[in-house]
């Protein structure tokens, strides 16, 4: 006994301590003020009970998705920051490819399906997870468009009617990864060229771009344009809940976006911040991210468990059509998504957009402008009985010349269009007579001249030989 005494502390190995946790944390991410202020909140309340101590906790916003991304590559594998928080798949595939990620597996990864309605919700190599989903949405001011007395949109087609120009404001996906997502689900349904065809004619029917989708949100709350496009579902939610009279509309093709949250490489707190992941997956985590007004992304997840200890509880309730759970909603057309794709191509949509639209937003409106006019001039002139058939080709001509880009030939085209509506038909020619009886008649006036010509001065000669001499 006295020897196994003895022996004990050699031959048992030691318990490992568990990591000391940090007391700070950073944040960086797109996530809206009042949810980031919720989890945080929350957090801190976790760490304090848990841990016994307090957290400091920082959180960085520059911007959209796009540029928290290239904040955190500009950082070059020596971040600020320990985790991007908020954000889509291709935001996450962007920093894993280049090296930026670091691989954790939460305690409470299981609470998060792999995939959703045609996407993935937690990476399958374990770089990131999801913490909410929501759909891209529309939304609408209803009280400003009664005043108009505009019915609201319900396609992406619906968008692009007459009716609807100046009313349309959004951002540009350098600024927005929601609006970059927008043009990957347009690209899936349209095709590459139909989506940057489309982009161009919705750009005519802009009022203006905002500075990111939070903008657009707050553009359409205070009523300055009534429709607001690449939009998160949540969006009409909270503006309900703040007592504003928006609606949003799942348009008839879109993308469920995966929220995330993901620890960087070299994170200057890896400890604490692997311990937020870890909270943020569980049910207590997922009960503040719908305090701050997003859809929790865990699978079990009920909202009618908290309608009396969370506002947003009935609200999401009612934003989703009357379901209990963000998985039990039916009836959306959800594209099949490889976020891989979409990370190849990232940078391309960015730059294409910026150079085609943003800054040509003008020149498109003036060229759609004179297709209009050119149109309706050709209108009026078949009213009138007359051929238009030339015009029409014409036209259409101009019109695939503005879907493809090349607005100078585009307008080249319209103004030949143009002409060739308003030169008129060139008349025939009379036809001139020919053949032996043309060439007898000519000869017969010409023996008439002839003899006239020649009894008038037989009869001046013979008038002057009559005169009497002097």
């Amino acid at each position: 006994m006295l020897l196994s005494f003895l022996l004990t502390p050699i031959l048992t190995p030691p318990v490992k301590a568990a990591p000391e946790i940090e007391d700070k944390l950073v944040l960086i991410g797109p996530v809206y003020k009042q949810e980031a202020e919720a989890v945080i909140r929350g957090f801190k309340e976790y760490i304090k009970r848990t841990y016994g101590k307090d957290v400091d906790v920082v959180y960085l916003s520059p911007g959209g998705w796009p540029v928290c991304v290239d904040r955190i590559r500009a950082w070059k594998g020596k971040p600020d920051a320990d985790i991007l928080f908020g954000g889509g798949p291709p935001a996450y595939e962007v920093l894993k490819a280049e090296g930026l990620a670091e691989k954790y597996a939460p305690k409470t990864a299981d609470n998060i399906p792999l995939q959703a309605f045609g996407t993935y919700v937690k990476d399958p190599e374990g770089y990131w997870y999801a913490f909410s989903l929501w759909f891209i949405t529309m939304i609408y001011n209803e009280k400003v468009l009664k005043s108009l007395n505009l019915p609201p949109p319900a396609t992406w087609d619906d968008l692009l009617k007459p009716m609807y120009r100046g009313y349309l404001v959004y951002t540009i996906p350098y600024a927005s990864g929601t609006m970059h997502e927008m043009v990957e689900v347009l690209i899936t349904y349209k095709g590459w060229d139909g989506a940057w065809a489309y982009l161009r004619r919705l750009a005519v029917n802009t009022a203006r771009y905002s500075t990111g989708s939070t903008d657009t949100l707050l553009i359409v709350e205070r009523g300055e344009v009534p429709i607001g496009l690449a939009q998160p579902q949540m969006n009409a939610m909270m503006a309900q809940a703040d007592g504003y009279p928006i609606k949003a509309i799942i348009p008839e093709a879109t993308l469920l976006v995966a929220e995330g949250v993901m620890l960087l490489k070299n994170a200057p707190h890896p400890n604490i911040a692997k311990v937020f992941m870890d909270w943020i997956l569980s049910e207590e985590g997922q009960k503040y991210v719908l305090a701050g007004g997003y859809f929790p992304a865990m699978k079990d997840f009920k909202f009618s468990k908290y309608k009396d200890e969370i506002k947003m509880a009935s609200f999401a309730i009612s934003a989703l059509g009357g379901v209990d759970s963000f998985y039990d909603i039916k009836g959306v057309r959800a594209i099949t998504y490889d976020p891989k794709v979409a990370v190849s191509r990232w940078d391309q949509i960015n730059t294409m957009y910026e150079q085609e639209i943003y800054r040509k937003i003008d020149e498109i409106k003036s060229t759609w402008s004179l297709l209009e006019q050119v149109l309706e001039e050709i209108s009026v002139s078949k009213t009138r009985g007359l051929n238009v058939t030339a015009a029409e080709t014409k036209l259409s001509e101009a019109f695939a010349l503005f879907d493809k880009g090349q607005l100078a030939d585009s307008r080249l085209a319209a103004q030949t269009a143009r002409e060739l509506l308003v030169r008129p038909t060139p008349q025939p020619t009379p036809a001139q007579p020919s053949g032996p009886a043309y060439e007898i008649y000519i000869a017969a006036i010409i023996i008439a001249i002839a003899i006239i010509v020649a009894a008038y001065l037989y009869y001046q000669a013979k008038a002057k030989s009559s005169k009497p001499t002097t």
